[in-house]
C-alpha cells in the first residue's frame, strides 16, 4: 500500500501544484485587501479555481487505483488479493477468458461510475477559465 501511495501521490501533487500556479495572484491580493482570512481565501478562491485540476487528479487516481495490481503482484504476489488480481487469475491460472472478461467489465463499470460521481461532485461551469 505504501508503494502505491508513493506512486500515485506524486502525479496528483504535480497536477494540483500546476493548477495552483494558474490562479492569478491578484485574486489573493484583492481578498486580502477586503480582509479575508487565509481560510476564507482558500475556500473562496483556491478551491473553486482548482476544481478542473481536482477533477483531473481524482479521475487519474481512480484509474491508478485499479492499476494497483502491478504493484501488488511485484511486491506481494497473491498474499494481498485485489480486484484486478481476479482478472489475472481467471485468465491465466484458470484459463477462463469469459469470466476474466466479465470481471474486467465490472471493473470498467465501477471505474466509470466513480468518474461520473467525481465529475458531478466537482461540477465545473461550462466555459470556466482561469
Amino acid at each position: 500500500a505504501l508503494a502505491e501511495i508513493w506512486r500515485a501521490t506524486a502525479i496528483m501533487l504535480v497536477i494540483l501544484v500546476a493548477g495552483m500556479g494558474l490562479i492569478p495572484k491578484e485574486y489573493y491580493e484583492a481578498a486580502e485587501v477586503f480582509g479575508a482570512s487565509p481560510w476564507k481565501r482558500f475556500l473562496r478562491i483556491t478551491l473553486p479555481l482548482l476544481r478542473p485540476s481536482l477533477q483531473t487528479a481524482l479521475i487519474l487516481r481512480v484509474i491508478l487505483a485499479f492499476e494497483i495490481f502491478a504493484v501488488v503482484q511485484a511486491l506481494g504476489g497473491t498474499l494481498f488479493p485485489v480486484l484486478m488480481g481476479s482478472v489475472y487469475e481467471y485468465q491465466f491460472d484458470l484459463l477462463n477468458s469469459g469470466a476474466a472478461a466479465a470481471v474486467a467489465l465490472i471493473i470498467l463499470v465501477i471505474s466509470i461510475g466513480f468518474t461520473l460521481l467525481i465529475l458531478r461532485a466537482l461540477r465545473v461551469p461550462k466555459g470556466a477559465t482561469i
